[in-house]
């Protein structure tokens, strides 16, 4: 029997998992399978249905809470071995959730079975299907390990700096100083790393470049490049959509972050001689900072939600009552930050690598947003509705960065205006980068034969495209194009990067509504999160009144937008 977790915790991390059980599992839904097979009637197949839905909530509540003990300390051995563990099995337990969504998609009650569950619950079994069979389930384990290998040489990686030693996530601290000499030393340090470990690096994304590609081609696809997105759940749109997109970014976006990036440096004072660590400090007297210690920020995130919304004060209390976030940067934590929902908990964790700098209090609220979606749509019977498919979780998340701009004073203090010119700034300046990790994977997964070397010269001409501002001076490691070692979202997910970039257009929507009408937009907000995934991606825009930035002319109207209000500020001023 799997592990049954129930939502009434006290603290999250009282909760010990048990090791995953694969031959119980993987009975437990063989035996759900067959009673769907013999189910005499609708009713009866629908109750089974609902059975396998609660195994299966079981089953992601254990892999979810392995995953954030092993993330906050990958040292930790018992969550650990569980990690490698749950990476060997998961595998075979999908091989028999692909049996019984096989037998749930033919099955002959299929009217009842959609009047309980609706039509796109088998639009993205069918989908689902396409992405598995038994005969990859050895490479799915080989994903899995490499995934582990880059995870384990980060959280692994300390870097000596100035007679302390610090992991690469709390490096973040000196790499965005205002003094020059300690961003050039520390990021010199922390690129001194990846150039030590570059043929490590650049080999494991090789075997992942081909492991996948193998998996693409036993499923009867040309390359990984569909099989991604179909493992990302993409219904309605496809690489041409993404290509055309990053097209219009080129024509509208990147003209707009070059000039930023030209008043960035002119405003720094180092013209032409700004390289790539400068653009790390936004004002010659400092990036803004929050005031005060990790708990301060809490508790200003607390205030924050009490005089924002009732059922996001209500939420992100229980958050901090039961202990669901993690956010201080320590060694042998992984790096990065994410949000985790825990559906047999019925709620999220929030992990994050709190380094005094904006992005604690960036990060804190981003995985709020997901959180608070989760929260607000998590009681849907059918998993895949509670949380929107891939391409809409980040607009949640993106657009809580901006909607609570009235409240960034409670972290921010006098430099409240100093960071929101920053933050905008660095939003649209952002977009071009998003585009090219998109392009970079799209092309490896097009190309797998090429070489990791081969790989870092496309990455550069990209940047070159995307981003012509950059230098790199005597970095050789990333003048041949090593940035991308660092963005883990290329080795653990895949295809991924490019929603980021679809969040940030749609949460500069909600934010340029906001300036009119800040109570109608956060309900329209919050409605907008209660969705959840109960429609694919451009229906479900279509239903909550957002316009689809792929489509027409949403990147200009929003450029625009954006770009007003930043005229209204005066930089110089605010770097002072």
């Amino acid at each position: 029997m799997i592990q049954h977790f129930k939502p009434g915790f006290q603290h999250l991390e009282d909760i010990k998992v048990e090791p995953l059980d694969k031959e119980a599992i993987i009975k437990e839904i063989d035996s759900l399978d067959e009673k769907l097979v013999q189910a005499k009637d609708g009713e009866e197949a629908v109750k089974v249905v609902k059975e396998y839905f609660a195994l299966n909530d079981d089953l992601q509540t254990a892999v979810c809470l392995i995953n954030i003990r092993y993330t906050v300390n990958t040292k930790d051995e018992y969550y650990h071995k569980l990690n490698d563990e749950r990476n060997e099995i998961l595998p075979a337990i999908q091989e028999a959730t692909n049996r019984f969504d096989k037998d749930f998609y033919h099955s002959s009650f299929r009217k009842e079975l959609v009047d309980a569950f609706g039509e796109l619950y088998f639009e993205q079994v069918a989908l689902s299907r396409k992405t598995f069979s038994p005969e990859i389930r050895d490479d799915l384990v080989e994903e899995n390990k490499l995934v582990r290998q880059y995870t384990d040489l980060l959280a692994d990686g300390l870097i000596e700096f100035r007679g302390e030693k610090y992991s690469i996530p709390q490096m973040g601290r000196f790499t965005t100083s205002r003094d020059r000499e300690t961003r050039k030393e520390a990021s010199g340090l922390v690129w001194g790393f990846y150039t030590q470990h570059d043929e490590e690096i650049g080999r494991i994304y090789d075997r992942r470049i081909h492991v996948r590609d193998r998996m693409a081609k036993k499923l009867g696809f040309k390359n990984y490049l569909p099989l991604g997105y179909a493992r990302r759940g993409r219904l309605d749109w496809d690489e041409k959509d993404a290509k055309e997109y990053r097209e219009k970014i080129l024509k509208y976006v990147v003209p707009l972050a070059n000039k930023i990036r030209d008043a960035q440096k002119e405003r720094l004072g180092y013209g032409e001689d700004t390289h790539f660590y400068d653009y790390a400090i936004f004002y010659k007297s400092g990036n803004p900072t929050p005031k005060g210690t990790c708990e301060e920020l809490v508790q200003d995130a607390k205030t924050r939600y009490q005089e924002l919304s009732p059922v996001a004060s209500k939420y992100f209390d229980f958050m901090v009552d039961h202990h669901c976030l993690d956010l201080l940067a320590k060694p042998g934590k992984s790096g990065g930050g994410y949000r985790e929902y825990i559906p047999g908990l019925k709620t999220s964790f929030i992990f994050a690598n709190f380094n005094g700098t904006s992005d604690d209090v960036d990060t804190l609220t981003h995985e709020f947003g997901h959180s608070l979606q989760g929260f607000l749509g998590g009681d849907r019977i059918v998993p895949s509705y509670r949380c929107p498919g891939r391409e809409c979780a980040e607009m949640h998340s993106r657009s809580m960065e901006y909607l609570t701009y009235p409240y960034r004073k409670l972290f921010f203090k006098q430099d409240d205006a100093k960071y929101r010119y920053q933050h905008l700034c660095d939003a649209i300046t952002f977009i071009p980068y998003g585009c090219i990790v998109d392009a970079f994977q799209a092309k490896a997964y097009e190309n797998p034969d090429r070489t990791w070397q081969e790989r870092k010269a496309y990455w550069r001409s990209l940047e070159k495209e995307y981003l012509p501002y950059r230098q790199y001076g005597d970095c050789k490691f990333l003048e041949e194009g090593g940035y991308w070692y660092r963005q883990g979202h290329i080795f653990q997910n895949p295809l991924y990067y490019l929603d980021y970039t679809i969040a940030q257009v749609v949460s500069l929507e909600f934010f340029s509504e906001s300036l009119q009408d800040p109570k109608k937009t956060f309900d329209k907000y919050l409605s907008f999160c209660s969705l959840g995934g109960t429609l694919p991606f451009r229906k479900l825009l279509k239903k909550a009144n957002i316009a689809n930035p792929m489509d027409g002319d949403t990147l200009k109207d929003v450029r625009n937008s954006i770009w007003n209000y930043l005229s209204d500020f005066n930089p110089d001023e605010l770097d002072k």
